[in-house]
């Protein structure tokens, strides 16, 4: 198995939505900075640019040419933002997991990684496969996979494994169902990590929490 993780409300859960809405309240002050507007117009230009591009920095590129890395530095001011707490439950929950671990995110590697590394899980996470490595081109379009599957191909031989044959060996856990569809269609396994009650045809498996992997591995491995 090829394990993908999402950072974002899926490596930390719903319960440290905190974490999340601190990153959030910098990416509003930097729309409204960039456009011009109050903060609470700032939050509706954010939403409706994630909603639209993919990503907010999508929107804000297409529409003003933002510069990514400097959007980046200014979100990221570690003063202004939460972490998630320790979690050696995780820690011993992916290391548990046979085959190599990657964060596959629509963040910048910094982000993800200060995050781990307050979690104590990072040392079992073996690479971050971030939106800069994306071209700022991240999750749901098409070409995010393509580049991931291709990033694999070069990576997972430097660590004397293999791209597996079947595409089911690769595993993707996200919090956001838009981001799995794609995954779908690709033949990778989809685990949706999300609290909610809804779910969608190309979920293979549904769960609350990353905690709840443990129920599903035996028979993710048995497949």
């Amino acid at each position: 198995m090829v394990w993908l993780f999402d950072y974002d409300l899926t490596l930390y859960g719903a319960e440290e939505r905190c974490v999340l809405n601190s990153l959030d309240h910098r990416i509003s002050l930097f729309v409204q900075k960039t456009v011009g507007c109050d903060f609470e117009m700032a939050h509706k230009v954010r939403t409706d640019y994630l909603e639209r591009f993919g990503t907010t920095l999508a929107g804000l590129m297409a529409m003003h040419g933002t510069d990514p890395d400097e959007f980046f530095d200014f979100i990221h001011e570690p003063e202004y933002l939460i972490y998630p707490k320790k979690a050696p439950e995780k820690l011993a929950l992916l290391k548990s997991l046979e085959g190599p671990h990657f964060v596959f995110t629509n963040g910048r590697h910094d982000w993800s990684e200060a995050g781990m590394s307050h979690m104590g899980i990072d040392s079992a996470i073996d690479g971050v496969f971030d939106l800069k490595l994306l071209g700022w081109e991240g999750k749901p379009h098409e070409s995010a996979y393509d580049k991931m599957e291709r990033w694999l191909a070069q990576k997972l031989p430097t660590m004397g494994l293999e791209m597996p044959e079947n595409k089911r060996d690769i595993v993707l856990l996200d919090d956001g169902l838009r981001n799995l569809e794609p995954a779908h269609r690709r033949g990778w396994t989809t685990v949706f990590v999300n609290p909610t009650t809804d779910s969608a045809p190309y979920v293979d498996y549904h769960i609350p929490h990353l905690m709840n992997l443990r129920d599903i591995v035996p028979t993710l491995i048995k497949m």
